[in-house]
């Protein structure tokens, strides 16, 4: 278990606790714990196994056996015992946005609702609206989130995904009877969002039963004439499909599990044709270059195989730099220092710093006075890197700054003059219609301060939609400004989506790959930004931090300068 999946139980138990009424110190105590876990770098079990764990301020022996708990059954005592006396639908009703603990309480005790049914039913008839610290606008949307929940069940963003994927694989590559395990489907394709982890099994069709029962899940098999397919469901919905195919007529099975179903289609394979052992045997049957599985998605990626073979996609070996970070000075948990000594060490040659701006306030955003603080430290730390012997290394001075709901940056210019790039972000005012996000990014972007913009959408994949935006009109004001566009690289929002990476690059936007890191275990969300990139076809000299320390220092001393602000 990763130490995130640790901590939700732990953080539920908290809730639960507030929702029944119980101990609040011991509800207070489990949350300050699970927020402890999250921030851990170091994996859980292996500080369990060295005895560091009880020594954390915060945990101690009491919660050390309770997490000893999870990672053996996946819950403990006190959380099962909660749970056992609750209606099981609670749960669900407390994981509405907008829906704390209380709020559930008072929801529960007041109108008797147990289930997502029961809220959905009694927001429809208007009895929340009637509750004492309730509204008709809450009601409505507590109706929305509801309706989101609904929408995301049985799916999940690709970095959850990945682990069971690479558990199963794993399980399956460990059987005797299997010869090759292949991903295929929505993990093979680097979807964002995934319902179906599949599998592509070699072996005797013989074995597929007894392999089956080596993962411990209740499959339901099904037969056909040349595979058979297994499926299976995990605990929150997302589906699990096995299929099993002999050596022989493995190609087409693989191609097609793969998909999309448009790619496959348009290679016109007729019924009863011939089989094939690879993939590559399809392609060259029909004289298409191979196309790796990212890129099939792309619009009309069959009649542009053979330009598209060609990129040279983006490797993550490529990436020299690492922008767009937060620490202590804003709402991150290490220090400057720290996060930059972990980019140094993880080999890459310069680092941006990138804490909130004043305005943002929940986020401890920055005044003006702890601007120049942090401008005086990153003096010091490159004055630090550059007599200590080590490699080159570059501490860039940025900020993220909030774009007002008038389209201003969150900063006069004498302090934004001081900042050696700026990466402008909404986080506040969500509630725009796409013309007005559109006229508020580009004003944002017009401002000659500005280098990239951050998280174009807002969107946080499986949580909330994002703010509508005419991408066509912010990439072609991007391109005008001469302003990069993120793609973050956090799982939660892989935002720019890569179905508009494509267009960046045609108006020659750089795209700037970022983790939006919180802490030094984030830098390295890195990997899922380079992995999306790719599928929008990304090569390394059409992204910004591909860049060198002295391209990128020459990239913004150029922006400036075409500014007007040099």
């Amino acid at each position: 278990m990763t130490n995130k999946e640790i901590a939700r139980p732990l953080k539920e138990t908290a809730a639960l606790i507030e929702l029944t009424g119980g101990n609040p110190f011991r509800a207070r105590a489990l949350d300050n714990a699970a927020r402890i876990i999250e921030r851990l770098e170091t994996a859980v079990p292996e500080l369990i196994s060295t005895g560091e764990l009880a020594n954390i301020k915060g945990i101690g022996a009491g919660l050390v056996a309770q997490i000893e708990e999870i990672l053996a059954y996946g819950s403990f005592e006190l959380r099962d015992d909660i749970l056992g006396g609750l209606p099981p639908g609670l749960l669900d009703v407390l994981s509405v946005k907008g829906l704390g603990a209380k709020k559930a309480r008072t929801l529960w005790q007041s109108l008797g609702i147990q289930s997502l049914d029961d809220l959905e039913a009694a927001a429809l008839a208007g009895r929340i609206a009637e509750l004492d610290g309730f509204a008709e606008k809450s009601q409505q949307t507590i109706l929305e989130n509801i309706g989101s929940i609904r929408s995301y069940q049985g799916k999940r963003r690709i970095a959850d995904a990945w682990v069971d994927a690479l558990r199963l694989k794993a399980l399956l590559q460990a059987h005797p009877a299997v010869k090759q395990a292949i991903f295929a489907g929505e993990i093979s394709r680097l979807m964002e969002v995934v319902e179906t982890i599949s599998i592509v099994v070699i072996s005797d069709l013989g074995r597929a039963v007894d392999i089956c029962q080596h993962l411990n899940l209740n499959f339901e098999i099904s037969s056909g004439p040349d595979k058979i397919r297994a499926t299976a469901s995990l605990s929150d919905g997302l589906l699990v499909e096995i299929i099993f195919v002999e050596e022989a007529k493995a190609g087409r099975v693989l191609f097609e599990a793969i998909g999309p179903k448009s790619f496959v289609d348009s290679f016109g394979l007729e019924d009863g044709a011939p089989h094939f052992r690879s993939e590559a045997e399809i392609f060259n049957s029909k004289k298409v270059p191979y196309l790796a599985p990212e890129l099939r998605d792309l619009p009309s990626a069959f009649d542009r195989a053979e330009t598209l073979s060609k990129l040279s996609l983006l490797e993550y070996a490529e990436l020299h730099g690492i922008i767009h970070n937060h620490s202590t000075y804003s709402d991150g948990a290490h220090s400057l220092r720290e996060m930059s000594l972990a980019v140094r060490n993880g080999g890459f040659g310069y680092f941006g710093i990138c804490d909130h701006s004043q305005s943002l306030k929940i986020a401890s955003g920055m005044s003006i006075a702890t601007v120049h603080k942090q401008k005086a430290e990153v003096g010091r730390l490159n004055t630090e890197f550059a007599s200590d012997g080590g490699a080159p290394f570059r501490v860039f001075f940025g900020v993220e700054s909030d774009i007002l709901t008038d389209g201003r940056l969150d900063y006069p210019d004498d302090v934004l003059a001081a900042f050696d790039f700026i990466v402008a972000s909404v986080h506040i005012g969500f509630k725009m219609s796409e013309k007005e996000a559109t006229e508020r990014i580009i004003k944002a972007i017009s401002n000659p301060y500005t280098t990239v913009l951050g998280h174009p959408t807002g969107r946080l994949i499986l949580k909330r939609e994002g703010y509508p935006i005419n991408h066509q009109a912010v990439l072609e004001a991007c391109a005008y400004y001469g302003v990069a566009v993120e793609l973050n690289a956090n799982p939660y929002r892989l935002d720019l989506d890569w179905r508009w990476i494509e267009t960046a690059t045609a108006l020659g936007v750089l795209v700037s790959i970022n983790p939006d890191a919180h802490s030094v275990d984030q830098l390295d969300l890195m990997k899922w930004g380079a992995l999306v990139a790719r599928k929008g076809g990304l090569t390394a000299s059409q992204c910004l931090n591909a860049l060198t320390a002295p391209q990128f220092d020459a990239f913004l001393q150029a922006k400036r300068k075409a500014s007007g602000i040099a």
